[in-house]
């Protein structure tokens, strides 16, 4: 009865192990799911500010062209010559601000991008990272839960385990 009540524990035993092995594999594996889903989500929304900044910086540039043909028009109304002189300047401050306002913004998109970027690989090594650690407990487990069924082994084989203690504990 005692073999079989030992081959029962190690059988509990190596049960536990393998649900304690299946349980942190699957916390690994959902962590590793929820960092990629939030990777793509930042990778996402990196692509969708470049692709914002972009278009600001083409209305930029199409405002500013709608803003020199204003001005011509004034001036022309006004009887100033429009190819020369003072309009000429004029559209060139205009088109001079407005570029550089379009390629902030262009810039700036694309600094919102890189940094999404980082934070994607960040949430894709997080992933990774709690995923190999899922995988170093679980080896961990079946290392730990081998060598306590090898002492227990060892102590039932030497006669030192299920064994009562005499009259006086001795």
């Amino acid at each position: 009865m005692t073999g079989a009540m030992a081959y029962a524990a190690y059988a509990a035993m190596a049960a536990a192990t393998m649900y304690s092995v299946y349980s942190t594999q699957q916390s690994g594996k959902q962590a590793s799911l929820n960092a990629n889903s939030q990777a793509e989500q930042a990778q996402a929304d990196a692509d969708a500010a470049a692709s914002a900044a972009t278009v600001q910086a083409d209305r930029i540039r199409r405002l500013a062209r709608n803003q020199a043909g204003e001005a011509n028009a004034a001036l022309a109304a006004s009887g100033v010559e429009v190819g020369e002189g003072t309009a000429i300047n004029i559209n060139k401050e205009i088109y001079a601000n407005a570029e550089e306002d379009a390629t902030l913004t262009f810039l700036n998109g694309q600094s919102q991008k890189a940094r999404g970027q980082v934070d994607a690989s960040n949430y894709r090594l997080a992933g990774a990272q709690a995923r190999s650690q899922a995988n170093a407990q679980s080896i961990g487990t079946v290392l730990s839960t081998g060598a306590q069924m090898g002492m227990s082994w060892k102590a039932s084989a030497a006669g030192r385990n299920g064994s009562a203690a005499a009259v006086g504990g001795a």
